[in-house]
């Protein structure tokens, strides 16, 4: 898998104290030549800009410009794309016990209202589960598979939510079929109504500023 900003690390073995057999030696070296030489033949195709955008989404708003309040317009959205009716004010009321203007709940907190099982108005028993992704163990599906799907998540930067309609990526393709994404943009909308949409650019903005992206999904019971 491919995190969203992935960052390498590696790891010296421990040498070994006996001396191995020189024909061992010899396989070993002629097998790292080899694959020296493969990975040097190994060319991606670049294709530079690719995007993946919602489609006319129907993005609900907070009604009061508060971080709670735009949270749960969020969770509003996402479920109303799956045919649960749960607004916001529900939302709150759940969250905050009480139509209050407060911060965005610990995510323990939101997990422990949203991972249950509700009867909607239609009499349907339906079992929901959030799943928050920190942006530092993110992979690139993350961002790119609800997009594809036409389905809104919410982006959490700087302790604010907004809902994720686009990203742009570079595209690169192996000989061998090999695919490696780079993403250098993500659109964002605000959950705050008559706010303008806002971009974070890979390289302008501080990735550690990304908090993490949230997604519900729905089963019927």
């Amino acid at each position: 898998m491919q995190r969203l900003f992935e960052i390498r690390s590696t790891a010296r073995r421990p040498e070994k104290r006996r001396l191995l057999p020189i024909v061992w030696l010899v396989l070993t070296a002629g097998l790292a030549i080899s694959a020296m030489a493969h990975k040097a033949r190994q060319q991606f195709y670049i294709k530079p800009d690719q995007t993946a955008d919602l489609h006319e989404p129907k993005l609900v708003t907070a009604k009061q410009d508060c971080a709670n309040w735009g949270l749960a317009a969020g969770l509003e959205t996402m479920l109303a794309q799956q045919k649960v009716a749960l607004d916001q004010n529900f939302w709150v009321m759940h969250l905050n016990y009480g139509e209050l203007c407060a911060d965005l709940p610990s995510i323990e907190h939101l997990t422990k209202v949203v991972n249950q099982e509700f009867v909607l108005d239609d009499g349907r028993h339906v079992r929901l589960e959030l799943r928050f992704t920190p942006v530092a163990s993110a992979i690139v599906d993350d961002v790119l598979a609800p997009l594809k799907r036409d389905q809104a998540s919410l982006m959490l930067w700087r302790g604010h939510p907004y809902f994720l309609v686009g990203a742009t990526y570079d595209e690169r393709i192996g000989r061998d079929g090999t695919r490696f994404f780079d993403i250098k943009e993500l659109r964002l909308a605000d959950t705050f109504a008559k706010q303008p949409a806002v971009t974070f650019q890979k390289n302008r903005e501080t990735v550690g500023e990304l908090d993490g992206i949230l997604n519900v999904s729905v089963t019927e019971r």
